[in-house]
């Protein structure tokens, strides 16, 4: 036997190791397709994960509205009291001036 002949031989049972594993794991997604194609309906364990889900979506939209809410009412109520100092400001020059 050649050394060529040997390395080859070695090279031909790693692949066919290679192939054996790769065609197990093709024969499971096969399998879990068949599965999946006989019984399309989710079970309850996947319902409840993508009701889980769109409640998280919900509440986590409801909160960054809510906050974008805030912040516009807070923004709101500092122009609003800027102005109220700005108007009493006035209000005190004007008292402190002398009337002729």
């Amino acid at each position: 036997m050649t050394l060529t002949a040997a390395l080859l031989g070695v090279a031909s049972m790693s692949t066919f190791a290679a192939d054996a594993s790769a065609e197990a794991a093709r024969r499971e997604r096969m399998d879990q397709a068949y599965e999946d194609y006989r019984n399309p309906q989710p079970g309850p364990a996947a319902r409840a994960e993508n009701s889980m889900k769109r409640g998280a979506h919900r509440a986590g939209h409801a909160i960054k509205h809510g906050a974008e809410k805030a912040g516009h009412a807070i923004g709101k109520g500092v122009r609003k009291t800027g102005e109220a100092i700005g108007r009493g400001g006035e209000k005190l020059e004007d008292a402190a001036t002398p009337k002729p």
